[in-house]
């Protein structure tokens, strides 16, 4: 397998399992993954749906932003899929998500991400997990903030938007979705009964 095609695969994975995990709704979100010793990536096209994508219907994307193969208009958000790929040599999976409760915490009055309550969200994260603020969707403003905000780490919800996982492929980015979702879920579920009971120090362990 070409890894142009091992690419597609991989994009095609993240199209099936998101949706049977029901983080995304009809064509919000975008995946991508990076072809391995070149510089471009696949990623979703825009404005198609997800339930009937075909690997076919893919589109190839060079890191110059330009498309290089594939019949329909990559992502509107192909700017942020392009940046972390250019700025994260490490990185060789993106999703970007509209998830239900990562897209409500991301819409919250006063909140500027989610602070790092249990271990697991610790443990993926190394802190808190930070809101980029808005800007308008597909634009290239919207791809700064977002890889300006997120850094070094493994995720980022997006102000009034949603959020994006990376990872070393996407598999490893589908976790980190998995776990900003579970975080933002428990998030809400607190606030709405209490407060957020803040994290003990977690030195190591004792022999």
């Amino acid at each position: 397998m070409s890894a142009v095609d091992k690419a597609r695969e991989d994009v095609m994975w993240a199209v099936k399992t998101i949706c049977e995990k029901g983080y995304i709704c009809a064509t919000g979100g975008n995946f991508s993954a990076r072809v391995e010793g070149t510089d471009q990536f696949v990623i979703t096209p825009s404005s198609r749906p997800y339930d009937t994508m075909k690997k076919e219907d893919l589109c190839v994307v060079n890191l110059k932003g330009e498309k290089v193969e594939g019949e329909f208009k990559p992502s509107t958000e192909t700017p942020i899929h392009r940046l972390i790929f250019e700025k994260r040599p490490e990185v060789n999976g993106v999703i970007h998500m509209h998830s239900k409760f990562a897209t409500a915490v991301a819409c919250m009055e006063g909140v500027d991400g989610v602070p790092p309550f249990y271990f697991e969200l610790l443990g993926y994260f190394g802190g808190p997990l930070p809101l980029a603020p808005f800007a308008p969707p597909g634009s290239d403003d919207l791809a700064r903030v977002v890889v300006e905000t997120m850094g070094n780490g493994s995720g980022v919800l997006m102000e009034h938007h949603g959020a994006v996982g990376v990872g070393k492929d996407i598999k490893d980015a589908m976790v980190k979705c998995d776990i900003i979702e579970k975080s933002c879920e428990m998030y809400l579920a607190i606030l709405a009964v209490g407060k957020i009971k803040p994290l003990p120090q977690m030195g190591k362990p004792q022999a």
